[in-house]
């Protein structure tokens, strides 16, 4: 009779096999290991070659600038953002032509239209009916066969306002100026008259002020002139109560016939300091004087409130600073200096700064 194997041996021999299928699965799971390990390798080789796309670098290049357009937006940056008013208008397009030529940029007058009409957010063909307009009105101004006819195209030259609150566009107020020693009384009654607010500084300088007695309505004029100029004229307005003169440094003793003459905005010399004490009610002043001018006659203008003055690049002297500090006794007077003359910051009198300038007595 046949006996049973034991039982370790039973164990032992059903291991075996058993050792075999570990073995071959250790073999296997190795195997798959060290595939896994190379996937990265691959993975990183296709990084590499994603990271190489040619087209790329050709869609990153930055667009060219067009020079013209360019030249328009240098031009309304300078307009400080005016309203597009026919002044407005005509000058920005000259400025753009002139720009353009002094950066060595040719273009013609229709291209040059197109660029500022954008720019302007105009129609190009409004832009240019105001353009083309305002060339037949100074054309004809030019072209004018008689006196008569002369006078007529001014008029009509002179219906629209300029930049900057000035009353005539800037063409216009130049052909008034160079036309009035010949028609001046008749443009002054026909162009000044029932006129309450006249700002003629865009003129330029005029050599007579003959004609202007027909501005006896106006509250407000701002006019330069020559040095020579008479400004007796000015006497006849008798409403004015803020003048802006350019241009005389005396001269202005004619003047102080004016009653409500409140606030003048001028240059002086010493003599012409002296003038401005007989103004009856002169209680604002903007004075610009020379280095070399003594203030000292600023002590004569009783009446004054609020001075602002601009006195060259001078060294604080003596007479200077004793006169500022005689003219800020008065409480009630408000002395506005220019900081950037230097001379103001070294006063011993107590003041504050505001932008650009230096004020005295401030409240």
């Amino acid at each position: 009779m046949a006996t049973k194997p034991s039982t370790g041996k039973k164990t032992a021999a059903a291991k075996k096999p058993a050792t075999k299928k570990a073995t071959k699965q250790t073999a296997a799971k190795k195997a798959a290991k060290k595939s896994t390990a190379k996937k990265p390798a691959t993975k990183s080789a296709a990084k590499k070659t994603t990271k190489k796309p040619a087209a790329n670098k050709t869609t990153t290049k930055r667009p060219k600038v067009d020079p013209l357009r360019e030249v328009a937006w240098d031009v309304h940056c300078a307009f400080d953002a005016e309203d597009a008013t026919p002044a407005v208008q005509i000058e920005f397009v000259e400025g753009y032509l002139e720009t353009a030529k002094d950066r060595g940029i040719a273009v013609d007058f229709d291209t040059a239209l197109l660029y500022c009409a954008e720019v302007l957010d105009l129609e190009e063909s409004a832009l240019r009916a105001t353009c083309e307009g305002h060339a037949r009105k100074l054309a004809a101004v030019r072209g004018a066969a008689s006196p008569a006819g002369e006078l007529d195209a001014l008029i009509a030259l002179c219906s629209d306002e300029g930049r900057n609150g000035e009353s005539f566009e800037e063409h216009g107020a130049r052909a008034v100026r160079d036309a009035w020693p010949r028609l001046g009384p008749e443009l002054g009654r026909r162009l000044l008259a029932e006129r309450q607010d006249l700002r003629l500084r865009n003129a330029g300088p005029f050599a007579t002020l003959v004609g202007f007695e027909a501005a006896r309505d106006v509250r407000w004029l701002e006019l330069e002139v020559t040095p020579d100029c008479d400004l007796t004229p000015l006497a006849s307005l008798t409403r004015l109560a803020t003048l802006r003169l350019v241009g005389k440094l005396d001269g202005f003793a004619v003047l102080a016939r004016l009653p409500k003459l409140t606030t003048l905005h001028t240059q002086a010399n010493a003599a012409g300091i002296a003038e401005l004490a007989s103004f009856p009610i002169l209680r604002v002043l903007d004075l610009v004087v020379a280095a070399d001018v003594s203030i000292a006659g600023l002590l004569d203008l009783q009446h004054l409130n609020f001075l602002i003055l601009q006195a060259g690049l001078r060294s604080l002297d003596d007479v200077t600073a004793a006169t500022i500090a005689a003219l800020a006794r008065k409480k009630s007077r408000l002395l506005r200096l220019a900081e950037h003359e230097g001379w103001p910051l070294q006063l011993t009198l107590p003041y504050r700064r505001t932008p650009g300038y230096v004020d005295l007595n401030f409240r």
